[in-house]
């Protein structure tokens, strides 16, 4: 059997930052046929008006409208095309159920029937707002008058257009988050007033860097590196 590997989102909170990651779950991917009968269950009986969605794994589009089972908890696919294809039940925001098939071409166009047990699902990953909150609250790791410096790779290498999301919190105000980009050799700078603040450092094939920080006109004013690790995760 082969298996497809869903990313689920988890935090963890290193000694000096904070670093989005991710947590594996295996679905197994079942052989069948281009005609699927799903039945939906909840501990064991079948689940009405359980919501269905199907997504093609070759190009993670949704296959048609969203499906919705019967009265005996039923849903039918038919004349599904040569491939593999994700399938994700849910019967209300805290129960779901995940299945993936295979379709082969030439493949007996019987009908093949399934069934999706709905368990609870975990708990949604954290939005960017919340770890940036969660790393506002964390002693100050850089202290400077301007925030400003330059992002790079381990071994140095400027990330060119990293992009940063500045966590701003003012006393009995909603919290706001400001968007900038680094330039083509991975600086940025944006003018804040003195207080605590935290970022987060991004890009495409790099871990995200939480970094908490202080602004203060008597602090040095030396360059920030901002290093970002290598990884799956943004």
């Amino acid at each position: 059997m082969r298996a497809l590997a869903l990313a689920l989102g988890c935090f963890l909170i290193a000694a000096k930052a904070t670093i989005a990651c991710s947590v594996v779950q295996v679905v197994e991917t079942l052989p069948s046929s281009p005609n699927v009968r799903l039945t939906v269950l909840k501990e064991g009986t079948p689940q009405q008006n359980a919501m269905i969605v199907v997504i093609l794994q070759m190009n993670a589009q949704q296959v048609g409208p969203a499906l919705k089972t019967d009265a005996r908890g039923t849903a039918e696919l038919r004349n599904l095309a040569p491939g593999t294809y994700c399938i994700t039940a849910t019967a209300d925001p805290r129960l779901g159920a995940d299945l993936c098939l295979d379709v082969l071409k030439g493949h007996d166009r019987k009908r093949t029937e399934f069934s999706l047990k709905l368990a609870p699902l975990p708990p949604p990953p954290p939005t960017l707002a919340e770890q940036l909150e969660q790393a506002a609250k964390s002693p100050p790791e850089v202290q400077a008058r301007e925030f400003k410096g330059i992002v790079t790779d381990v071994v140095g290498a400027a990330i060119r257009g990293a992009g940063v999301v500045v966590y701003v919190s003012r006393s009995g105000e909603k919290p706001t988050l400001i968007k900038l980009e680094a330039d083509e050799d991975g600086r940025f700078s944006m003018p804040l007033n003195p207080g605590r603040y935290a970022a987060a450092f991004q890009s495409t094939g790099f871990k995200t860097r939480f970094v908490s920080f202080e602004i203060g006109p008597d602090e040095s004013q030396a360059i920030v590196p901002i290093v970002l690790q290598i990884g799956s995760c943004t």
